[in-house]
């Protein structure tokens, strides 16, 4: 009943393992340093404002590697992106590729939480510029819900940069700055596993983006403050990244132009020339942000035109014109250098007095500028802070509806643990029923039992008794035959062969009366033995000898080949055993047969071996011919009967003396029995 009852609960585990377990399937490895190679000369290309080179090296660098990991083909989903959305200005294929991104992700939204926060907020962006706004700030929201619940710490600093970039877009540049603050706070638990890119690039543009809020808010010293705390942080942080010099230079250069346009706006000229024109020598060249050296040259070129030095502004001028008209300059990424070149030409020539040059610049200007203003008036009007409101409102919604359906759920399983413990209770009671009944009748053999011992116990008394009483009687014709072969050696006078024979039947008395001294000696143990120095090939020759007549009855050969090893033994067992091998390899072997008895002095140990050729041991009892059952026992060659206890005897002879008795045989081909004894 027990093992049914076990058998119930592993099926019952398995069937709830296979439906609340999901296959577990091996991803490939992600290999982040060498697409880091990859993707930092797509950045190179990008810098040079060659869109298309970068996108070309992305697909053939990922279409020769084998398997990327799931991080692999985020980092170029990403970066792709971000191309098509920032640089190349294809709307359809960034969302396609965020997309991607979600369909990359599924299933495994919580095991890359980093990246499926990013989709969200790509996906917010892309929504974005399609100008789906209600759609675009639900995105932005999911994703702050995710990354507050799901991160902490240095990723999530990254989140909180997007959102302010949201108000910094819509120009609410105060609600901006806590957003930024916040991300700076969360970027201090960075540690050196998480990258170049949260390491030093997010940091320093953080703190930049601060500085451009209190710019564009009018508050130019705080401005100033934040844009030498990212100059600071730069030039600490510059040592820790060798390898990343022309970029760490170019955000220098970058910050330089903006403390240029801060310093032209307050009226310090001179500060303010000398950090542009840092700022374009370091920028203005393949490799580094040329995009934002024509920013400067914008900034400087307003100030010389303000100052009326004509000469240098023009020559900003014309270099402008040639950045845009040239393959740096195409695309929309550029639209907003190129309506500050047309407002400045049209400064540039009235500044001058020439009006009728200056008249169509100022036109261009106008409608270039109306376009910028229709385009950015719809989502400056948006109201992010409603859209929160209602997606807060929607997702406290949700969170009730998935605590009702939550609450249901444990209600269930309650109910199935309930019917579960019902049934374990039932099984424990019939359990309880069926061991009362078991031990019952247990109790009832044990009764029987005992009677059976007590009956066996009383049976080997009398057995005991028996033995006893025919050891004793046994020992007076013994001793008798001993004593009579001891007075006819007396007469020296009888023939050689006669003394032989009498003086074995003096020693094989000698050796039964120690036999059934051992019988009488019933509370005895056989491991206090009696040892003395043994010479084993005398003691060998004398049981060759004894038993050599029984040998040739059935006309057998015994050969003893043997060396004189000495060693301590209790003469009387060791003889007992070796007649019993010899005798049985007279026994069990045919006529004319040879058998071969052999010791042989190895490192710590004597073998002695006797080997026959008769009839074997079948496979089928070789493991039982040392019991004492007496299993084992089979008649021999000549009909001699069997007692089976002999080589039982031999091995507790033999185990007690130290050493190990076993034999090698096959049907019908013979037996070899070894004594294995140490020196």
């Amino acid at each position: 009943m027990s093992f049914r009852v076990t058998l119930f609960f592993l099926c019952l585990v398995y069937t709830l393992m296979t439906f609340s377990c999901k296959q577990i399937v091996k991803e490939p490895a992600n290999h982040q340093v060498h697409f880091d190679t990859v993707i930092n000369q797509a950045s190179t290309y990008l810098g040079d404002g060659q869109n298309k080179s970068a996108i070309k090296h992305l697909d053939s660098a990922y279409g020769v590697f084998p398997h990327p990991g799931i991080k692999d083909l985020y980092r170029k989903y990403d970066n792709l992106f971000n191309i098509y959305l920032n640089y190349d200005f294809n709307i359809p294929k960034a969302k396609l590729y965020t997309d991607s991104i979600f369909f990359l992700l599924k299933g495994k939204e919580t095991i890359y939480k980093n990246e499926y926060t990013n989709a969200l907020f790509f996906l917010g962006e892309v929504l974005m510029a399609e100008k789906r706004y209600t759609e675009s700030f639900k995105a932005f929201y999911d994703g702050r819900s995710f990354a507050n619940k799901n991160l902490e710490g240095c990723p999530l600093s990254i989140f909180s940069y997007r959102l302010g970039m949201v108000r910094y877009t819509q120009e609410e540049y105060g609600k901006a700055i806590p957003f930024f603050k916040e991300a700076i706070i969360e970027n201090k638990g960075c540690t050196p596993g998480f990258g170049f890119d949260y390491l030093f690039i997010n940091p320093q543009n953080y703190l930049n983006t601060i500085a451009l809020c209190f710019e564009k808010s009018g508050e130019l010293d705080s401005a100033i403050v934040y844009y030498h705390k990212a100059l600071d942080f730069i030039a600490a942080s510059k040592a820790r990244f060798p390898k990343r010099e022309a970029f760490i230079t170019g955000a220098n250069g970058v910050i330089y132009g903006n403390l240029g346009g801060i310093y032209a706006k307050k009226g310090d000229d001179q500060q303010a020339e000398k950090y542009l024109k840092e700022s374009i020598a370091i920028n203005d060249r393949a490799g580094y942000e040329i995009q934002d050296a024509q920013t400067a040259k914008l900034k400087l070129a307003d100030l010389y035109i303000r100052r009326s030095d004509f000469i240098p502004a023009e020559r900003l001028l014309n270099e402008l014109k040639g950045y845009l008209s040239g393959k740096y300059g195409l695309g929309q990424r550029n639209n907003n250098i190129r309506v500050k070149w047309v407002r400045l030409k049209y400064e540039y020539y009235h500044k001058r007095g020439e009006p009728l040059l200056a008249y169509p610049y100022l036109q261009k200007s106008d409608v270039s500028r109306d376009s910028v203003i229709r385009a950015d008036r719809e989502l400056k009007d948006f109201d992010i802070d409603k859209v929160f409101s209602d997606s807060e409102q929607k997702y406290r919604l949700a969170l009730l509806n998935k605590d009702n359906q939550l609450k249901t759920a444990y209600l269930a399983a309650a109910v199935i643990c309930i019917i579960m413990v019902m049934i374990i209770l039932f099984f424990i009671w019939y359990n309880l029923r069926h061991s009362r009944r078991i031990n019952k009748q247990i109790s009832e053999q044990n009764i029987n039992m005992q009677k059976t011992l007590s009956s066996l116990e009383q049976s080997q008394e009398e057995n005991v008794k028996m033995m006893m009483i025919v050891a004793h009687d046994l020992r007076n014709p013994i001793g008798n035959i001993t004593s009579m072969a001891d007075l006819m050696l007396v007469d020296q006078e009888r023939p050689e062969d006669d003394l032989v024979m009498l003086e074995m039947i003096k020693k094989s008395g000698q050796n039964s009366l120690h036999l059934v001294n051992d019988l009488l000696k019933v509370n005895s143990k056989t491991e206090n033995l009696q040892k003395e120095p043994v010479d084993l090939y005398v003691l060998l020759n004398y049981c060759v000898n004894l038993l050599r007549h029984k040998a040739e009855e059935k006309k057998q050969q015994l050969i003893l080949h043997a060396v004189h090893v000495t060693i301590p033994v209790n003469t009387e067992k060791m003889w007992r055993v070796m007649s019993n091998l010899i005798g049985n390899a007279v026994k069990f072997s045919p006529e004319s047969a040879i058998i071969n008895i052999s010791v042989k002095e190895e490192k710590e140990r004597v073998l002695i071996a006797v080997e026959d050729h008769g009839i074997g041991i079948p496979a089928a009892i070789k493991t039982k011919i040392f019991d004492m059952s007496g299993e084992g026992q089979r008649s021999g060659t000549a009909g001699e009967q069997p007692y089976g206890l002999g080589l039982a005897i031999s091995r507790q002879i033999i185990e007690t003396h130290g050493g190990r008795i076993w034999v090698e045989s096959e049907p019908e081909k013979g037996s070899i029995f070894y004594i294995e004894l140490p020196l």
